[in-house]
Parts: structure tokens; sequence; C-alpha cells
């Protein structure tokens, strides 16, 4: 059963650290429903994760390199109410629990998916209890048979697609070409749920179009750097990446040629170049929302994805002469010290 904020809460936050915050109290709520098996897989996942560690603005959910799983919703309903469409008291904190319990279903499938992590048959019924939790959340908000059950029944047959498919890619069993790329992102479109649930029930379906251009582009976007910075991780893993299809290179496949193909041979530049392009493509989109939360949080990333792009170059300019290959290229893809700390990709629908 959902618990929707009382009446006299105050305004949920739109900054991520308040969002954050309200959601990981529902979270903890959620674990002491549980019984003793799901409630300790939980607490196997959350200390995996550390999903109640950092502080604020540090989180899981709130980390530089997170996209706005929890927010995105939180930013909508603030979007419907400057249209005239005010949400009732605690809408936008269920919304925000229904991405993170969604997101976290995710994150447990495509960690084994990609990784092996976790017991499947654990892994199995956590993913489907949080599942649940994630429907329950959504379903009051909306009547049933409407034009949002379409959608959430097609976004989440596109996921359960778009993962068996990105694991055959994964193994070199299809080439992970650009078509492949804009297939496997259908993952990620989870992400738009929530918010979307937000636009039904205001009765705006009209701002969903630029709410799917906002995701697929920022979803594009995240997935090129991510995958650029984890290259090596993805190549010692064995698994082939669009990124790494795009350099001529595999899973499994040779380190040093890695790092040629990105620096010497320019791969590194024109991923990143395609990634500030999706970039633009989700800010020209989300010009089309009345959320300025979201269209700050597009110029941070945009100024983020600068900063790291920046200590990778500096990284490689001190790396020290006798260190240096024949081919002047460092064997790793990125030096280690300038990619920051793994967190997560997106949610309700898109880990890395």
């Amino acid at each position: 059963m959902s618990s929707p904020s009382p009446p006299s809460s105050p305004p949920l936050s739109p900054l991520p650290e308040g969002v954050e915050d309200a959601v990981l109290a529902r979270l903890a709520a959620l674990r002491g429903r549980l019984g003793p098996e799901l409630g300790g897989a939980f607490d196997r996942l959350a200390a995996r994760l550390r999903l109640f560690e950092g502080r604020a603005g540090e989180g899981y959910f709130s980390h530089p390199t997170a996209l706005p799983v929890l927010e995105l919703p939180v930013w909508i309903v603030g979007h419907l109410a400057r249209c005239g469409a005010a949400a009732p008291p605690g809408r936008a904190l269920n919304l925000a629990e229904a991405a993170a319990a969604g997101y976290l279903r995710v994150r447990i499938e495509d960690d084994w998916f990609d990784e092996g992590v976790g017991e499947p048959g654990e892994a199995a019924m956590l993913a489907q209890a949080l599942f649940a939790r994630h429907g329950a959340l959504l379903a009051p908000e909306l009547r049933a048979g409407g034009e949002f059950w379409a959608l959430f029944e097609e976004v989440w047959l596109g996921y359960g697609e778009a993962m068996l498919l990105e694991r055959r890619l994964h193994r070199g069993e299809a080439p992970h070409d650009a078509e492949a790329f804009r297939r496997v992102l259908a993952r990620s479109r989870p992400l738009v749920l929530p918010a979307a649930a937000a636009l039904f029930a205001a009765g705006r379906p009209e701002d969903l179009g630029a709410l799917e251009r906002v995701v697929e582009a920022l979803a594009a976007a995240h997935q090129l750097f991510t995958d650029l910075l984890h290259a090596q991780r993805d190549r010692a893993q064995g698994n082939t990446t669009h990124v790494l299809f795009r350099l001529g290179a595999r899973g499994g496949g040779d380190a040093a040629a890695l790092g040629a193909a990105l620096f010497a041979g320019g791969g590194f530049d024109a991923i990143m170049g395609d990634a500030r392009a999706e970039l633009s493509r989700a800010q020209l989109a989300a010009s089309e929302l009345d959320a300025p939360e979201l269209t700050r949080f597009l110029e941070r990333r945009g100024q983020w994805m600068t900063e790291i792009q920046t200590r990778i170059i500096l990284a490689l300019l001190t790396v020290p002469p006798a260190a240096v290959p024949p081919a002047a290229v460092p064997p790793a893809a990125v030096p280690p010290a300038a990619v920051p700390p793994a967190a997560p990709a997106a949610g309700g629908g898109a880990p890395d």
C-alpha cells in the first residue's frame, strides 16, 4: 500500500538532495515491511550500492554522475503547477519513490546480466518485489484502463527486449552499431514513467512527446559518456559496447590497441562530440517544458562532462615520459585518476 505524505508535510524540495532524503526514508519504511528473506536480500543490495550512505548531494541518487531518477517526476509536477494543474499533496513523493523502486529493479537485473552480481533466485525475487512497489505507487494516481497503462506496458515490454538484445551484443553475437545502440536505449525508457504518470493524472498528455525526447536524448548522452569512461573496464569484462564497436575494439581485446584508438585515433573526441550533441537535443526538448530545474540540470551535466574531459586531457599530458609506450598512448583507455567513482547510470532504467 502506498504511503502518501500527510497534507501537513512541507512541500517536497526540488533539489536532488531534498528529494533523495525523502525517498530514502520511504525505502527504509519499505524495508521494514519486507519479510526476513526479502528483507535480507534488500539489505545486501543496499550495502552493495551504499544506498543509505553519502552526504547530501553526494548520495546514491544525488551523486553528480547520476541521472535525475528521483527528481524528474518532481520537476514535472512543478511544471504542471506552473501550468495551473497543481497536484494533490503527496503525489510528487509517491512518484519519486515509484521511480526509485523501478530503478532498483533495473539495477538488480542489469548487474546480474552484465557482471553476474547476486544469486539469481534472490535477485529475481527482490526485483519482482520492487517492481510490485513501483506499480503500486503509480496505480492510485491514475484510472484503470487509461492511456497511461498502455504506455506502461509498452515501456516495460520494450525494456525486456532491450535487455536481452544488449546481452547478445555484449557477447559479440551481433554488431553493436548505431541502430543497435538506439534499440538498446529502450532499457532506459522506464525513466519516463513516473513523470508521465504526473502528466496523465493532470490531463496533459500533450507534454509526453517533449518528456520522451528529453529522456531518450539524455539517456543516449549519458550512455555514450559513461561507456567512454569505462571502455577499458568493459573490454576487460568481455562486454562489447557500442563505444568499443565504434573504436574497432571488442570485449576481451587488447588494452593498448583500445588506448590508441581512443587517443591517437581521435575516437575519444569523436564520441565526446556525439554525447554533447545528444545533450543539446535534450536541452532543446526541455525548452518545451516549463521546468527550470530540468534546464539547470542539463546545463550542469554539460559543464560536468567538460570538467571530466579536461581532467582526462590533463592526466594524459602529465604522464611521465618513461611511462609512455612507443605508440605515445597510455595503455589504459582513460587514466584512472581522471575518472570519477562509479555511480548509478539511469534509473528507473539505465544503469551503465
